[in-house]
């Protein structure tokens, strides 16, 4: 029961601090923007939050966040449009395949799909309605999965025309996941849990868990080097598929939430306090990168094949780097 109790206080935590998922949302995006010019109706204001960002080559970028919020970038990140997905609760992941067909996921079990960019989205039938969905990734148009509280971990074979809750009976919030292929893939959350696939999630492996900590995120630069971050600033570092999982000395105390590769060694986390670490041996070994003006969470990632980068968190936060993570600069409603 103690136990119990305490996972509990840990999601509501999570939900009012990290994110602010649940709270009144009759104070719409915007509300509490400044520095804003007289006259002017902008896109991005201090009032959002945006929880994720999935990138594409030229310039094609979508930030998904509270209240609905689903934004689209075809330059870059210089500009952005809103986008209607026809619900106000909030978007807590999205993942594009190409520059057309496109998913994003969240509160209440939400699930949208896009075939054209975003011009027009549909809701798509979720088997646990009440669940929220914290991350989506498809590795093509027909192969997809999804993951989030209390166990749920979900698949589509056809683009999202029917999802299908995968075997596992654990009552843990599952946070991310890194598909590989069709076949292997990974699955982090709390307990420290890190579960492992090489059925597509017919069967799962635990390879970690039990513990007091957090993972919020997990990334696979090949099918034996990835890692795992969470609460406290951890690092976990594999180099043999995730058989041994070590603990890497950390330069931040502050909760990680995300962490992605983008190159054969090269990987960034985000978390708590914008704060950015950078390896550039695989994990062995991290550095601090400094942000341009912010000091609020950040909770969205995601690189091109190009090296662009691209950031978002608290404040309307979206920041691009074009030199493959090294610095970063703000863009949108507020500019460098």
């Amino acid at each position: 029961m103690e136990k119990d109790w305490k996972r509990r206080f840990l999601i509501s935590l999570a939900c009012l601090v990290f994110l602010n998922i649940g709270c009144d949302k009759s104070s719409k995006p915007g509300s509490h923007a400044s520095n804003v010019p007289q006259g002017a109706a902008p896109v991005i204001t201090f009032g959002d939050k945006f929880y994720d960002v999935s990138a594409k080559e030229k310039g094609k970028v979508w930030a998904v966040g509270y209240f609905g919020a689903i934004l689209h970038s075809n330059d870059g990140g210089k500009t952005w449009v809103r986008q209607n997905a026809g619900t106000p609760d909030a978007f807590l992941g999205v993942h594009f395949v190409n520059y057309g067909e496109g998913w994003a996921v969240g509160e209440l079990g939400v699930i949208v799909h896009t075939k054209d960019g975003g011009a027009k989205w549909e809701k798509q039938q979720n088997p646990v309605p009440n669940e929220r969905l914290l991350k989506v990734q498809f590795i093509n148009e027909r192969n997809g999965w999804a993951v989030g509280t209390y166990g749920v971990i979900l698949r589509t074979l056809d683009g999202g025309a029917h999802w299908e809750r995968l075997p596992y009976k654990e009552d843990v919030n599952l946070n991310d996941l890194c598909f590989l292929n069709a076949s292997e893939g990974w699955v982090a959350g709390e307990f420290e849990t890190i579960l492992h696939t090489k059925d597509g999630g017919k069967t799962w492996q635990k390879q970690r868990g039990d513990k007091d900590a957090k993972l919020f995120g997990i990334g696979f630069a090949d099918a034996l080097r990835g890692v795992a971050v969470g609460t406290s600033g951890k690092i976990l570092v594999t180099g043999n598929g995730g058989n041994n999982w070590k603990e890497i000395k950390t330069p931040t105390g502050d909760t990680l939430l995300k962490v992605q590769f983008h190159g054969q060694s090269q990987a960034t986390a985000i978390g708590l306090r914008g704060a950015v670490v950078r390896t550039e041996d695989g994990g062995r070994n991290w550095s601090l990168v400094p942000l341009p003006r912010h000091y609020t969470w950040l909770s969205g990632i995601d690189f091109t094949k190009e090296g662009i980068g691209y950031l978002v968190g608290d404040g309307g936060t979206i920041l691009v780097s074009s030199d493959n993570g090294k610095s970063w600069m703000r863009v949108g409603m507020y500019g460098g």
